[in-house]
């Protein structure tokens, strides 16, 4: 076998691996995928930084965007000053936005959380109780939830951009 022959089979060697590697990643990443999408979302109680309980349920009727961050999770400074413009924005129309802190530390989030500086309501869930019921996996985690109460889009992470396939779901959501 000539050198050019073996250097294409390696090449075809590496590329099928790289291949199969992505593709059972992609199987795996698609079977952890959250089974919230097409579900009723699970219903919460959380108290705010006014002191005040908001339950989720409270806001049926309206499209919500649930947002779970934590102090730590860089991408959260990121998508926070997009969501209050999400907020301020389309609050009027029939839109909720809810920032949710799974921070343990409660004076660390409140914090970070006034520093932010954002118009929606923040909650904070000290003991990670949600955490289980709404499969979180990595932070932020942001979800919209239609005005029946299901689970429509979930989006784990945040890059830029992302805020633009938000706005998509919810304009969609308001118009049902």
């Amino acid at each position: 076998m000539s050198n050019a022959s073996l250097r294409g089979a390696v090449s075809r060697l590496i590329l099928s691996a790289v291949l199969a590697s992505t593709l059972i990643g992609f199987s795996l990443a698609m079977a952890a995928a959250p089974t919230l999408l097409g579900k009723e979302a699970p219903d919460f109680v959380l108290k705010g930084r006014d002191g005040k309980n908001l339950r989720l349920s409270e806001f049926r009727g309206q499209v919500v965007l649930v947002n779970f961050w934590a102090r730590w999770a860089g991408d959260s400074r990121q998508e926070m000053p997009a969501l209050d413009r999400i907020n301020n924005t389309y609050q009027r129309a029939g839109l909720v936005v809810l920032g949710v802190s799974i921070d343990e530390d409660l004076r660390h989030a409140e914090e970070f959380a006034g520093s932010m500086n954002v118009s929606y309501p923040i909650l904070f869930d000290t003991r990670a109780a949600l955490g289980k019921d709404y499969s979180i996996e990595k932070i932020p985690m942001t979800m919209l939830i239609d005005r029946s109460g299901v689970v429509r889009y979930l989006s784990s992470g945040f890059k830029r951009g992302d805020e633009h396939t938000y706005l998509d779901h919810i304009r969609e959501l308001l118009r049902e």
